[in-house]
């Protein structure tokens, strides 16, 4: 190795003098006066063109040098190990938290912002299309500003509601699924039904907001999947537990990859930061049932 090594270092220097020597000639060539420039033009190019080879010839012969001296090295570099940050499998309750508190934030924004802004402007078009001297062309035309306005209302009003409904916080649970199931029957033609028995009032923020999400991503699954014409939706609290049904008379469920669908894998993150459980089969009658299971002792008043 060390005879390759002294080789290698002669070659390197033999070269570069080379290529120093033709390079010199070259720049004495060029600048020899303008009848002499254009009378050597050929040899000129043939000592840049050497100069260039020789140069390369350096370069290859410095990372062949280079080559030879990294197995010494590699022994010291390959024990330090490059450390690897660690990312959680799922998203923790944490996540599932500032993600809610996020939607509650833009739904406020929407609904107390937009929302008075487009009410605003619709009592100013009611106002002066009850102008009477207003032109009657004038007149139909404010009439479909003022369907436009009122569409935009509604619409931003939904976008707030599906982004973190205020019954959910104002008035209850079981007011926020109702509200939910007559927009869903709405959209899909599906009939929704919901049905309630226990203390719901007194779960707390975290489990009401965990089984609000339940129900809109399983409605979301029937009506994407499902083809069924009824859902029903039964949601029971006692003083250990609180208990979601939620069954559709659809298609049924796949046996392979049913349970494993994006919509199932959310819901059981979420019930995991709940410490809930969540179990997905068949009905014997046809369709599929959803039953989820909360813990909620401390939350509930026995």
């Amino acid at each position: 190795m060390g005879r390759n090594r002294r080789y290698l270092r002669l070659g390197l220097l033999l070269v570069t003098v080379l290529g120093g020597i033709f390079l010199t000639n070259a720049v004495r060539t060029a600048t020899g006066g303008a009848v002499a420039y254009l009378q050597s033009q050929s040899g000129l190019v043939q000592s840049t063109t050497v100069a260039l080879i020789a140069s390369a010839i350096a370069m290859v012969a410095l990372g062949c040098y280079r080559r030879l001296l990294e197995p010494g090295r590699r022994p010291a570099s390959s024990s330090a190990k490059t450390p690897v940050l660690a990312i959680a499998p799922h998203p923790s309750a944490d996540f599932w938290r500032a993600q809610e508190e996020e939607r509650k934030q833009i739904s406020r924004e929407l609904h107390d912002s937009v929302g008075q802004l487009l009410t605003a402007n619709g009592l100013q078009l009611r106002a002066l299309k009850a102008n009477r001297f207003l032109p009657e062309g004038m007149r139909s035309d404010l009439e479909d500003v003022c369907r436009l306005n009122a569409e935009a209302l509604r619409q931003v009003r939904d976008l707030a509601m599906g982004l973190r409904p205020a019954l959910l916080d104002d008035v209850s649970l079981v007011a926020a699924l109702e509200w939910q199931a007559r927009q869903f029957s709405r959209q899909t033609g599906i009939s929704a039904l919901v049905e309630a028995s226990g203390e719901t009032a007194e779960l707390s923020e975290e489990n009401r907001v965990c089984i609000y999400r339940c129900v809109q991503e399983a409605l979301t699954n029937c009506a994407k999947h499902a083809r069924a014409k009824n859902v029903r939706i039964e949601v029971s609290v006692s003083s250990t537990a609180a208990n979601l049904i939620i069954e559709d008379d659809g298609i049924g469920l796949d046996e392979k990859s049913g349970s494993k669908g994006l919509g199932i894998v959310g819901m059981r993150e979420r019930l995991a930061g709940v410490r809930g459980s969540l179990s997905v089969a068949r009905r014997n009658q046809g369709g599929t049932a959803l039953t989820l299971q909360i813990p909620v002792i401390g939350d509930v008043l026995a």
